[in-house]
């Protein structure tokens, strides 16, 4: 079944801006909507039109569009450190050895530049009847 206006989809993705940073949205990188609804930014929509189940497609949403795309909270720019910033560690001992504690996460996303279109690696997942 192919993506077309009405149809309930499940896409998987990845964001990359223009000078190759990447957008990390954590575990939330699924997104499952119906076409049509404006839940996308058009672009992106229209890009999508046509894929079915297993498909691959890189899509180039325009910076004016890019923030109508529903990120999740704590979305951030991929960072060295291999860890999500605002994130931090406390060490400590504990029952049986060592423990570490997560302290806290963040509430927010950090916005996306204004002036950068964004590039979305899309993974078609699903095309269903709505």
């Amino acid at each position: 079944m192919e993506t077309k206006t009405g149809k309930r989809i499940n896409i998987r993705y990845k964001c990359r801006l223009d000078d190759g940073r990447v957008y990390l949205v954590g575990e939330h990188n699924t997104l499952e909507f119906v076409v049509g609804t404006g839940r996308v930014p058009p672009v992106l929509e229209e890009g999508l039109m046509g894929m079915a189940r297993g498909d691959h497609r890189v899509i180039r949403v325009p910076a004016n569009e890019a923030n109508l795309f529903p990120f999740p909270l704590g979305s951030h720019f991929a960072f060295s450190t291999d860890r999500a910033p605002g994130v931090a560690y406390d060490f400590g001992p504990g029952a049986g050895g060592d423990v570490s504690l997560s302290l806290g996460r963040r509430d927010y996303r950090e916005p996306l530049p204004s002036d950068q279109d964004v590039f979305f690696e899309i993974e078609m997942l699903s095309v269903e009847a709505a």
